[in-house]
């Protein structure tokens, strides 16, 4: 058994949703990440003893990644530390996906629209759902 590296790759935070799935990725993590948020760990061609027979949740996950036994070896090695069970998983791909909206709209500020302009855009608006109103700014329009 070869020695677990230090750094978990994600640690989850409380439920987990375990998937089994067909096609390039059989094998989805989804849930929350105690640093960053959301996160889906996606295993293209998974294989592991016991995979079948995974829980739909798992609690408290941990994800490492593991060193390869022979070098040049094509698949990755994994283990997952939940709660309810250790498991060694082999695959030969790991996408990750976290959620980086938080992020985002931290980087970009929100505009900043006077308020002068808001209530003139608001007051357009409200006229315009009277019946009649728009060919009359239509028509006040073409004269300037």
């Amino acid at each position: 058994m070869t020695a677990v590296a230090a750094q978990p790759l994600i640690e989850f935070d409380g439920a987990v949703e375990c998937r089994r799935e067909t096609g390039a990725i059989n094998f989805v993590l989804r849930g929350r990440e105690r640093a960053a948020g959301r996160v889906e760990a996606l295993f293209s061609a998974a294989a592991a003893d016991g995979l079948a027979e995974l829980p739909a949740k798992l609690h408290e996950v941990r994800l490492f990644q593991r060193p390869a036994d022979t070098p040049g070896m094509a698949l990755q090695l994994f283990r997952i530390i939940a709660r309810e069970r250790q498991m060694d998983l082999s695959a030969r791909s790991l996408q990750l996906h976290r959620d980086v909206a938080g992020a985002f709209f931290d980087a970009v500020p929100p505009p900043r629209v006077p308020l002068q302009r808001r209530l003139g855009w608001t007051l357009l608006l409200l006229l315009l759902r009277i019946p009649g109103v728009a060919g009359l700014l239509d028509r006040l329009r073409r004269r300037s």
